[in-house]
């Protein structure tokens, strides 16, 4: 009987680890080329972003916009088919961009839980970008895929502040959600369901030896 018990409890505790060791693996910037905050003597011959996470291929999924101080487009970027683990974003500025400081805003999808997260950084050619604060996680909305493939003049991603410089996950508090749904919850009530059958035989074992 004590080994059915720790066998339930072992199998609570392992699912538990699993489901929500799933849900919390969102990207993150691990790092950029330009550096944020960085100020340049001339326009990068290419924007690259690495990620913590491997990320969704399609370009409507994961990729990143740049914006000058008019907060119009200035260049763009997609997963960089060079990397076979799926983490790098690149891309480059549009020809003819001159000094100034430009923002970086990427988007990004985790296949494994379909978990969507996001950050902007800058910096500057010939000009200073200003202090990159520290990070601060929000939930943000994401432009449409239609948005995305066909951006207006002004720019289609939401745009930060021009010194903003943070990832963007789900608000403190809440519970993340894999691409099954609300897969932690579920994982909490099989946990629960698990806990309960355990301490029914402790309590019987319980009473049969009081008998």
């Amino acid at each position: 009987m004590n080994r059915r018990i720790a066998l339930a409890l072992a199998l609570a505790v392992a699912l538990s680890l699993a489901l929500f060791g799933t849900a919390a693996a969102h990207a993150k910037l691990v790092s950029s080329t330009p550096a944020a905050g960085t100020k340049l003597t001339a326009a990068p011959a290419k924007i690259t972003i690495v990620l913590s996470e491997e990320v969704s291929e399609k370009e409507t999924d994961s990729y990143f916009v740049v914006t000058n101080e008019q907060g119009t487009e200035a260049g763009r970027g997609k997963l960089d088919n060079a990397d076979i683990d799926h983490k790098t974003l690149s891309g480059t500025l549009n020809s003819g961009a001159g000094d100034g400081v430009y923002t970086v805003t990427w988007y990004a999808l985790t296949p494994d839980d379909n978990g969507k997260s996001s950050g902007s950084f800058t910096f500057g050619v010939n000009k200073d970008p200003g202090a990159q604060p520290t990070a601060a996680p929000h939930d943000e909305a994401e432009p449409t895929a239609a948005s995305a493939a066909q951006p207006t003049a002004t720019g289609s991603a939401a745009q930060p502040t021009a010194a903003a410089a943070h990832d963007h996950d789900a608000e403190p508090g809440t519970l993340p959600k894999t691409g099954a749904g609300d897969t932690p919850l579920a994982g909490i009530f099989l946990v629960v369901a698990l806990l309960l059958v355990a301490g029914g035989l402790v309590l019987r074992r319980s009473r049969n030896s009081a008998r």
